[in-house]
C-alpha cells in the first residue's frame, strides 16, 4: 500500500494546508481546508485498503467543486491513484485526462500527470491516444527522456506503423548514456520487417560491438548476409561466432562446412565436419562421415576421403557406401581392400539393379589388375547382363580374349 500512498503524496506536492498556496502564472493557488480534509480522508482510507471508499470520498467532494478548476485538478488525480491502486487502470484513465484538460496546474505537475496517463493508455492499449498525448507532452517539453521515445515507437510498432517508429528509437539510443539492449533489437526488428537488410547489417556490427556474446546477433548477421548473397561476408561471421563458441550445434557446423565449400574451401569444410564429430557436436552417422569423404574428395585427398568413408560404412552397413569406396580404392590401387569390399556388397545381395553391374565391372578391374583372369572374365560376364555396362563389360572380355 505504501506505493499508492506516495501517488497520492506526488497529487498533493502542491498542497501543505490550509493556509498553503502554489505560485502558478503569477498567482497563488490555495486548496479549501474542506478538500485537503477529503484528501486525507481518502489517504487513510488507501492505507487500510479501502480504495472504493476513498474513491466515494473523492467523488463526493467533486461534485461540489465545479467553478474550482484548480482543486477539480488535484481531486480528479487523486481518484485516477485510487483507481491504479485497485489495478483498474481503465477507470484510471478518464479522471487524470480531466485533470489534464483542465491545464491548472504548474508545468511540472501538469507535464508529470500527461506523463501518467501516457503511461496507463500504453498499459490499456490504446496506443493511438498515447501517441497524441505524447505529441502535446513531446512540444511541451525542453528535454524529453529517452524512455518517452521509446514509448513512441513502441505505440506505434503496436498499430504496425513501422517506418514511423525508426525516428523516435534512433533518438533515444542516441540521446541516452546507456541504451538498453531491447532498444536496439526493436530497432533491429523494424529494419528487418521493412527488409532494410543494409541498415541491419550496420545496427548488427554495432550490437555485436556492445553485446558480444549474444549467439542470435551473430546467427541474424550471417543470415542476412546470406539473404543479400554476401557469401565471404557471411563466411567471415560465422567463422567469428564458431572461433567465440557462437556455433555449436549440428545444424549450423554442417552449414558452415557448406559455405565453406559453396566458396570453393573443401579442405576447412572436411576438417571441420571431422574436427566436430570428434568433439562430439556432429553426430558419427554414416551420412555425416560421408559429407566428410565428399569433402576430402573436393580438396584432392583420397586417403582422407577413404578413411572417412570407411567409418561411414562401419557405421551402418550401404552397399553404395562400399560401392563408393571402392572405387576409391581401385583410384588409390588398394586392389586388395578394393576387392573385398566388392565381393561383400555383390554377396550381401542389397545392391540396386542399377549399381549390379557397376559393382561386377569394377570387380572385373581389380581381378583383371592381381592377374585374376579367370575370374575377372566370370565379373565380366556379369556385368555384360546390365544394360549399363554391358557395353564396357563386352570391351573388357574382349580385350582379355586378345591377351
Amino acid at each position: 500500500m505504501k506505493r499508492y500512498t506516495v501517488a497520492l503524496m506526488v497529487a498533493l506536492l502542491c498542497v501543505t494546508g490550509t493556509a498553503s498556496s502554489v505560485a502558478y502564472a503569477g498567482k497563488k493557488k490555495q486548496l479549501s481546508q474542506q478538500a485537503y480534509k477529503a484528501l486525507m480522508a481518502a489517504q487513510e482510507s488507501l492505507e487500510k485498503g479501502e480504495a472504493t471508499k476513498a474513491i466515494g470520498t473523492l467523488k463526493g467532494l467533486l461534485i461540489k467543486l465545479e467553478k474550482r478548476p484548480y482543486e477539480r485538478a488535484i481531486i480528479l488525480q487523486s481518484i485516477s491513484h485510487a483507481h491504479i491502486s485497485q489495478e483498474n487502470y481503465s477507470a484510471a484513465i478518464p479522471p487524470l485526462k480531466q485533470s489534464v484538460d483542465l491545464a491548472v496546474l504548474p508545468d511540472e505537475p501538469q507535464q508529470q500527470a500527461r506523463y501518467n496517463l501516457i503511461r496507463l493508455l500504453m498499459a490499456t492499449e490504446k496506443f493511438t491516444d498515447a501517441i497524441n498525448q505524447l505529441k502535446i507532452w513531446f512540444a511541451q517539453i525542453e528535454q524529453p527522456q529517452a524512455e518517452a521515445y521509446v514509448m513512441l515507437a513502441t505505440a506505434r510498432l503496436q498499430l504496425a506503423h513501422y517506418q514511423k517508429a525508426i525516428k523516435p528509437l534512433r533518438t533515444a539510443i542516441k540521446i541516452s548514456k546507456n541504451p538498453k539492449e531491447s532498444w536496439y533489437q526493436s530497432l533491429l526488428g523494424v529494419y528487418s520487417e521493412l527488409k532494410q537488410y543494409d541498415h541491419c547489417t550496420t545496427l548488427l556490427h554495432t550490437m555485436l560491438k556492445l553485446f558480444p556474446e549474444r549467439p542470435n546477433y551473430w546467427r541474424q548477421l550471417a543470415g542476412i548476409q546470406l539473404t543479400e548473397d554476401k557469401y565471404s561476408d557471411a563466411l567471415a561471421t560465422m567463422e567469428l561466432a564458431h572461433l567465440r563458441g557462437h556455433i555449436d550445434t549440428e545444424k549450423e557446423l554442417l552449414n558452415l562446412a557448406q559455405l565453406y565449400l559453396h566458396l570453393n574451401t573443401p579442405y576447412k569444410a572436411a576438417k571441420l565436419i571431422e574436427t566436430e564429430i570428434k568433439q562430439g557436436r556432429i553426430n558419427k552417422s554414416e551420412k555425416n562421415w560421408e559429407h566428410a569423404a565428399n569433402a576430402w574428395l573436393l580438396a584432392r585427398e583420397i586417403n582422407k576421403a577413404v578413411a572417412a568413408l570407411e567409418k561411414a560404412k562401419a557405421t551402418l552397413r550401404n552397399p553404395q557406401l562400399g560401392l563408393r569406396l571402392a572405387q576409391l580404392y581401385i583410384e588409390s590401387q588398394r586392389w586388395q581392400e578394393a576387392g573385398k569390399t566388392l565381393n561383400t556388397i555383390i554377396s550381401d545381395g542389397k545392391l540396386k539393379s542399377a549399381d549390379s553391374g557397376q559393382a561386377w565391372m569394377l570387380l572385373g578391374i581389380v581381378q583383371h589388375e592381381t592377374k585374376s583372369i579367370a575370374k575377372a572374365r566370370t565379373a565380366f560376364k556379369q556385368a555384360k547382363k546390365y544394360k549399363k555396362t554391358a557395353n564396357g563389360a563386352k570391351q573388357w572380355l574382349a580385350f582379355i580374349d586378345q591377351t
